[in-house]
């Protein structure tokens, strides 16, 4: 028999390394190298585990053990409360990554608006989807 700490006891450690682990994980992202070229040499494995039927449909499962209203518990609690810190500390990146999509929109001539909507969307928004997307490939590929 394996001897296992009483979940009372677990739980009371889990949550009083609340107050140090962010400095641990701090420490440990400052002294990580090579994490992206690690990432892209293990793509194929990644692109091989996400097609795997078996870890998709443990995400289903997992997916199945929880409710829309435990989701949106948690999104309220932990997400609200990290939202507005996250978005202002990505604003330069948000900036960095939005400009060349802004640059090609104000680049977009249209044509007029018609009395038809659906003329307006095959001319019009048709038009601006196309330019997203072509800026996309042409930046990411």
């Amino acid at each position: 028999m394996v001897k296992v700490k009483p979940i009372s006891e677990a739980k009371a450690n889990y949550k009083s390394a609340a107050a140090f682990v962010p400095a641990r994980y701090e420490a440990g992202v400052k002294r990580a190298t090579g994490v992206i070229e690690a990432a892209i040499k293990g793509q194929a494995l990644y692109e091989a585990k996400m097609s795997d039927p078996e870890v998709l449909a443990r995400r289903a499962k997992a997916l199945a053990r929880i409710s829309d209203e435990e989701w949106r518990r948690m999104a309220l609690e932990k997400g609200k409360a990290r939202i507005g810190t996250g978005m202002a500390l990505g604003a330069d990146k948000w900036e960095k990554e939005w400009r060349p999509f802004a640059e090609a929109l104000s680049a977009l001539e249209l044509p007029e608006r018609t009395v038809d909507p659906m003329a307006n969307i095959d001319n019009r928004l048709k038009a601006v989807v196309k330019a997203l997307i072509e800026k996309k490939k042409e930046i990411k590929g």
